[in-house]
């Protein structure tokens, strides 16, 4: 079971507040996926009914509730209630776990059928998973908020912590995965001390490698001198002085670093003083919203790093191509950053780069206990981003230290904003727990000049939010081809007086680059090799922003607004269909000479201006978007190659659907 029995749950008060929205949020997020995922994109029995029917035809069921907001991309909100539609009248009600089973069931079709019943069973153990995580998260933050209301005055600290804050209170997470809050790796125990959501501040413990095992690449010499805080250069030079001089200092998770520390491989190492363990060193560090990503205040340093712990469907190692992807990426926007704000017409598009990464490199010798050294806490399964751990040959020992390098590779993120101002876009768009309004609206209210307190007016906002964020990414993938994974989790907000004034993209890891205009523009050969795997035809980054920023952002973006303000969807979905429409007006008014000085110099300016234009076209003609279909990947075991399907374009519908 899911929850509790019938009978330990008969009670509601036996139910905590938190348990109860976190099923709600469970359930939600897991009907909608369906629904998607399945093509039921209106469910509702007519247009003027809150009654909705969620059809099961595999097992011949279907299942009624009630529709409280209906969405245009499928984020709909729903009653509590759920019954089971029988012919002779209104059904059965429902338990949640009733309703979970009759989905897996339906879904399971999708697993390879000598799978279907170990697929299922792993579904519900991470959707327990979720659950059980996401009650704790809420938890967490009502015990949080009930301390501040009771305090007349926050300190100076607290003010700091605004856009932290915001990378901890990601409690809900994707509102189309099946199990968003799901980890597998971390205890109960150790979750106060790791996650974001339970407001975990940690130092960071560093290895020092010796340098034949350590391969490393920068943007530039500056950022690999300022990489590793200066008290923890002190700290090694007073410990070990000149026997570093061959080394380099690799910050971990202090998690991490026990988990690698338990394997038999590492602790040679540590004997043949190719590995030195520092312990926990220097200045504290925030987990943001993705868990493995860390920050610190007062430095701006922040580092992308490995953690063998499952989060959602993959456990978070980091692989060679998703360094290399990602510098490869680095490279090519550092190149670009003496002329940025021509090439995208606005000082309000900012990239969070990564700056260089570090990678320990391991091979198996003589000397070294190495089979098997695979010690983790739970199985990796087969989805896994550095795959499962086999120890059978040779080779599978040559495989598992390629993984075990995977676990020593770090990325490094500086992040140089105002933490006063700025935001996570993903947190920004959830309510508090128990609460109807999202943390958007707040912080717009309380941004404002200080006599200010009038309602903002919402579609002006987003109009603003969209030449800030829309209209720059798409001038950069028309004029440089380059695309961002730019979902609200991986998108920043600064505000000033309340309204948009920056927009930051961050995580190059999920960059793509057309290839053909990576060529033109002299890139390939030069800043990075014709492997690349940053490199893609020309249909993969489009579709990419298409579903990263319009279906998943926009997609939650205007229906946080909708819900709040008891409004259409499509309301806001006009003011992105106005300003496509406008910019569609600028590029055809443009005349040569604009053309030639609003694109890059040397550039094909009419090849730019053709491709924006086709992009425009795209998002407003076209019937359908991509979105990826992450109830039916978990089934298949493709967390990392996930599905696509398409669902209706509603920058496209011009009617309006209450």
């Amino acid at each position: 079971m899911l929850t509790q029995s019938k009978e330990a749950s008969a009670a509601a008060g036996e139910r905590s507040e938190s348990r109860i929205w976190a099923e709600q949020a469970t359930l939600r997020a897991l009907v909608n996926s369906y629904l998607r995922e399945t093509q039921q994109f209106d469910p509702r029995v007519d247009a003027e009914a809150q009654e909705i029917r969620v059809i099961l035809p595999r097992i011949g069921q279907q299942v009624r509730g009630t529709l409280l907001h209906f969405s245009a991309t499928g984020q709909h909100v729903y009653g509590q209630e759920w019954y089971k539609v029988e012919e002779e009248g209104s059904g059965r009600r429902l338990e949640m776990d009733e309703v979970i089973r009759r989905l897996l069931d339906e879904m399971g079709c999708h697993a390879n059928p000598e799978q279907r019943e170990a697929e299922q069973h792993k579904m519900k153990q991470r959707i327990r998973n979720s659950l059980h995580k996401m009650t704790l998260f809420m938890d967490k933050h009502l015990k949080l908020a009930g301390e501040s209301r009771s305090k007349s005055s926050s300190t100076e600290a607290e003010a700091h912590l605004t856009y932290v804050h915001s990378e901890q209170s990601l409690l809900l997470g994707h509102p189309f995965h099946p199990f968003p809050k799901s980890t597998e790796g971390f205890t109960d125990d150790e979750l106060p001390l790791y996650s974001p959501e339970m407001s975990a501040v940690f130092q960071l413990y560093y290895f020092a490698v010796h340098e034949d095992n350590v391969q490393e690449e920068w943007i530039g010499e500056e950022y690999r001198r300022n990489a590793i805080d200066p008290s923890v250069q002190i700290h090694a030079q007073r410990q070990w002085g000149k026997e570093l001089e061959h080394y380099c200092i690799l910050p971990m998770h202090p998690w991490q670093a026990e988990h690698v520390l338990q394997q038999p491989y590492i602790q040679s190492l540590i004997r043949q003083r190719l590995l030195i363990p520092m312990g926990e060193l220097g200045p504290v560090f925030y987990p943001t919203s993705s868990i493995r990503t860390v920050w610190n205040l007062e430095t701006g340093n922040g580092y992308k790093l490995p953690l063998h712990v499952r989060i959602t469907n993959l456990v978070r190692d980091n692989t060679q191509e998703q360094a290399r992807r990602t510098l490869d990426a680095a490279k090519v926007i550092h190149d670009l950053s003496a002329e940025w704000s021509s090439h995208i017409q606005s000082e309000a598009f900012k990239v969070l780069t990564e700056t260089g990464y570090s990678r320990a490199c391991f091979k198996p010798n003589n000397e070294t206990e190495w089979v098997g050294s695979s010690n983790a806490k739970y199985d990796a399964g087969q989805e896994s981003e550095s795959g499962p751990l086999v120890i059978k040959d040779g080779t599978a020992a040559v495989n598992e230290l390629e993984q075990l390098s995977d676990q020593f590779t770090v990325l490094y993120r500086p992040m140089d904003l105002s933490p006063e101002s700025t935001y996570v876009m993903a947190s920004l768009l959830e309510p508090p727990p128990g609460e109807q309004e999202p943390r958007l609206i707040g912080v717009i209210r309380g941004r404002s000049p200080g006599k200010v307190r009038e309602q903002t007016n919402l579609a002006a906002w987003l109009e603003r939010y969209l030449h800030v964020s829309m209209v720059p990414m798409l001038r950069l993938l028309a004029v440089k081809g380059i695309a961002f994974e730019a979902h609200v989790q991986n998108s920043l907000l600064s505000l000033q007086d309340g309204w948009p004034e920056c927009y930051y993209v961050r995580d190059l890891e999920g960059v793509s680059i057309v290839r053909e205009q990576a060529e033109a523009a002299g890139w390939v050969g030069s800043l990075i090799s014709e492997d690349s795997p940053v490199l893609y035809g020309a249909q993969e980054p489009w579709l990419r922003t298409r579903y990263y920023f319009f279906v998943n952002h926009l997609g939650a973006l205007i229906h946080a607004l909708a819900v709040h303000q008891q409004h259409s969807e499509q309301e806001y979905w006009g003011v992105v269909r106005k300003v496509l429409e406008q910019l569609r007006e600028q590029v055809e008014a443009q005349d040569e000479i604009e053309v030639q000085q609003a694109l890059e110099k040397g550039s094909n300016d009419s090849d730019a201006r053709i491709r924006l234009a086709t992009y425009i076209q795209d998002l407003l003609t076209n019937p359908t978007l991509p979105a990826k279909a992450n109830f039916i990947s978990c089934f298949q075991s493709r967390g990392d190659t996930p599905s696509f399907i398409s669902i209706p374009n509603p920058i496209q519908i011009h009617e309006v659907t209450l």
